[in-house]
């Protein structure tokens, strides 16, 4: 699979059991949410993710998309994976333990 996932050994939740839209309402509403759908659906299908993809698959100005991404990467449910030669083909990772943490934080 070339699509980005990541996962720390005491994660529970499987790459299969993600349900991209659930996830992206978890993210809230405005650019992470649509940003963070369209991550997972792209990982989903084994599609690797640029910072500049994600600009181009959501239709949301570049700034907006970037600032998503760090905004979802300091709540740990991404990670980017920079890329000194070219800051827009910076990989995105999803961090399944991440996710698995926020789906708790929104259950109570």
């Amino acid at each position: 699979m070339s699509g980005r996932i990541s996962s720390h050994p005491k994660s529970t939740l499987e790459f299969e059991q993600l349900d991209c839209s659930k996830l992206a309402e978890l993210a809230g509403d405005g650019a992470c949410s649509v940003v963070l759908e369209t991550v997972c659906t792209r990982a989903r299908e084994g599609l690797e993710s640029t910072v500049w993809e994600i600009h181009q698959s959501t239709g949301l100005p570049l700034h907006e998309s970037f600032a998503a991404l760090r905004t979802l990467e300091y709540g740990k449910v991404i990670e980017i994976r920079d890329n000194p030669s070219d800051p827009f083909g910076a990989t995105i990772c999803l961090l399944l333990e991440g996710i698995e943490a926020m789906n708790k934080r929104n259950v109570a």
